[in-house]
Parts: C-alpha cells; sequence; structure tokens
C-alpha cells in the first residue's frame, strides 16, 4: 500500500508539472551545417506558463539523435542554466536550446564538430523537454522535431582543365575560368574564391600554393565564372630557348622545364564561402571549402615551332 502512495504521489506531481507547462519546438527543416549559425529564424522553444502564478525553476535537457536512434549529443544536466519563469510565454533561441559549452557529443560527431563546426550530412531528431533542476525530474512532455543536414558537393573547377595545355596567343591578356556550382543548391547565397598561383621552375604545385604569392585572389558572387583580365608578362620563348629545351628534353633532365623555356605553369584552385565569410560544406566534407588543386600550363613556343611533347610542369 506504501509503494501504491508513492508512486500515486509521483504521478499527481509528473501531471502537476506538466499541466504547468506547455511547450512548443520549432526547427528549419534544413538548417545550417555549422551550428554557431543557427540563430531564432532557425530553432526556438516556447514555453508557456498557464498556472497564472510564477512557475517552477527548470532546466532545458536538449538530445540529438539520428532517425535510426543513433545518439549524437545531450545536455550536461549538472551545468546547464536554471531557468525561472514568469506568468505567460517565454521564448528561447539556440543558445539556450542549444548551448554547446553545455553539450555532450559522443563519437565521429565530437570529432566532426571538433574540426570542423559542423556535424555531418544525416538526418536527425532534436528533442527539448524541462526537467527539474535537481533530480532531473520532467516537468513537461518532450517535444521533438526532425530536421536534415544535407550532403554538399564542393565546385568542380572545368576551364582549364588539370593538365591542360594551353597557347599563348589565347590567354595572352585574359584567361577564363569556370567552375560547377555547390550542390544541391543551398538556400544562401554563397561567395566563390578564386586562387591562381604561378609553379616556378623545381617547384611542385603543392610547393606554389603553400610559398608564393597568389597571381590572382578574388571574390566572386554566386557566378560561376570568372574572366581574368590579368597584367601577367606573358611572352613567347626564342628559337634557341625552344633548341635548348628539346635537347635537356632529350637528354633526360631530372626537372620540368619552366617560365624559363618553353611553358608558364599555374595552379588555381575554388574556395566556396557562406555569407558570413566562414568556409562552406558540411562535416564529411573538406573543411576549408577548397576544391582540388587544378595545374594548367601555358605553351611558350612561337606558332609552327611546336614539336609534340607532354605536360612538363613538376619533376619526373
Amino acid at each position: 500500500m506504501k509503494r501504491i502512495y508513492i508512486i500515486l504521489a509521483l504521478l499527481i506531481t509528473t501531471f502537476s508539472g506538466y499541466a504547468q507547462y506547455t511547450t512548443n519546438l520549432v526547427i528549419a527543416p534544413n538548417p545550417p551545417g555549422s551550428l554557431i549559425e543557427w540563430d531564432s529564424k532557425v530553432l526556438t522553444f516556447i514555453i508557456i506558463n498557464q498556472s497564472g502564478a510564477p512557475g517552477r525553476p527548470a532546466i532545458l535537457k536538449t538530445e540529438i539523435k539520428t532517425l535510426d536512434g543513433a545518439n549524437v549529443a545531450t545536455t550536461n544536466l549538472a551545468k546547464a542554466r536554471i531557468i525561472s519563469f514568469g506568468v505567460g510565454s517565454t521564448v528561447f533561441g539556440p543558445g539556450d536550446v542549444l548551448p554547446l559549452e553545455q553539450m555532450v557529443f559522443t563519437g565521429k560527431y565530437k570529432t566532426t564538430l571538433d574540426r570542423t563546426g559542423k556535424l555531418p550530412a544525416d538526418n536527425y531528431q532534436l528533442c527539448v523537454q524541462l526537467v527539474t533542476p535537481n533530480d532531473y525530474q520532467p516537468l513537461s512532455e518532450s517535444k521533438c522535431r526532425n530536421f536534415n543536414l544535407a550532403a554538399y558537393q564542393l565546385p568542380i573547377p572545368t576551364s582549364p582543365l588539370n593538365e591542360s595545355i594551353v597557347a599563348l596567343d589565347k590567354v595572352r591578356t585574359t584567361v577564363t575560368f569556370r567552375w560547377t556550382p555547390v550542390t544541391p543548391r543551398p538556400a544562401q547565397e554563397l561567395v566563390y574564391r578564386i586562387r591562381v598561383f604561378e609553379v616556378l621552375r623545381n617547384q611542385t604545385p603543392v610547393q606554389a600554393m603553400r610559398s608564393n604569392q597568389p597571381v590572382l585572389d578574388r571574390d566572386i558572387n554566386s557566378t560561376t565564372q570568372y574572366i581574368w583580365q590579368h597584367q601577367l608578362p606573358l611572352q613567347f620563348c626564342s628559337a634557341d630557348d625552344v633548341a635548348e629545351a628539346d635537347s635537356l628534353q632529350k637528354g633526360g633532365n631530372d626537372y620540368a622545364l619552366v617560365n624559363g623555356l618553353t611553358a608558364y605553369t599555374f595552379v588555381w584552385t575554388i574556395q566556396t564561402l557562406d555569407r558570413n565569410g566562414h568556409a562552406f560544406g558540411d562535416g564529411n566534407i573538406n573543411h576549408d571549402g577548397i576544391s582540388e588543386p587544378v595545374v594548367f600550363s601555358v605553351d611558350r613556343r612561337p606558332i609552327g615551332a611546336k614539336p609534340a611533347f607532354g605536360l612538363i610542369y613538376q619533376s619526373r
């Protein structure tokens, strides 16, 4: 009989808490991948105290799971802020519902969040509930909503193509760069940052990107093409240079011939940025938002002095 009384008392306490608070959770179905970018337009939790008197102190318990049930994150209730409620409605945003400094992320989700500030692309469920500060007993129903973090494909440079050789007379004053857009198309406007580096003699493209100043560094809004009206002193090489290059190649020279003899060589990348200037993407892809580098060469030999030869920009 005593056990029955205890159970009844707990049920009465629980139902009285539920009766005091009505809650509603609203979350955008496709929020930004970066959790720090969530604002009140993305996530709100509304609490209505219908008792007519000041509400009981409570803390917000938040859980994130994948739709197949894997645990992603939960509030560290011991560190959660205690909230006092007046009469009527109180609206909370992401900073209260999902305080990152008080959330405990698990496994790969923690690793990805620490590295990129984002969760991997997946389908998730977010649940929020009011609980008591000391023993964490429920004061409201748990409200849950699903959301999706889309998997994005970063831009792919398409022109000039990787390992292509372009005739100097075609790019003497302008070079046209093209790339594919981010897919699927995100709701926000994106910025594409194009960077071009010249690869000097005996350098690899990676070394050029790390050591050299870019000859082009430009931010482009939305569009996926840029016509570069450069001021580079691109010049045809002389007949003596051509002869020397052919001689070195036949002799099995260990290094590529660039700039001084038969070709100028460049490496270019596209970096995708969001509206706040942060690298765009999700936790599954390159966290700096930079495409794979593309290398192309500009053939310096005059027309009529072009025996067949392979791409010559790097060491063999």
